[in-house]
């Protein structure tokens, strides 16, 4: 795949997730009640990612957020190892 349009296909592909529900399944659980920077559905969408690039460990994963276009898609500006270690603790699996 072409490293220009890598970001733009990665928001075609998340796409045909129903985002209404997912937002309402969000408030049901109480997900983002204390979040202020990586919410539920920019982590989804960092983890689906890391998934298709096979990334292995959180460092990668910090890593790819560095990147400007990726930022804009999810919506963050940076994120840490740590960051991401605290809310995969914190997601529930239901």
């Amino acid at each position: 795949m072409d490293k220009d349009t890598l970001f733009s296909s990665f928001g075609k592909w998340v796409t045909p997730l129903n985002s209404v529900k997912f937002t309402q399944r969000i408030e049901e659980m109480k997900q983002d009640k204390y979040t202020k920077k990586l919410t539920t559905k920019a982590y989804l969408l960092l983890f689906l990612h890391a998934q298709l690039q096979q990334r292995e460990g959180l460092r990668a994963i910090a890593d790819d957020a560095l990147l400007d276009d990726f930022q804009r898609e999810l919506g963050l500006t940076s994120i840490s190892a740590s960051q991401l270690s605290r809310k995969h603790r914190q997601v529930k699996p239901e």
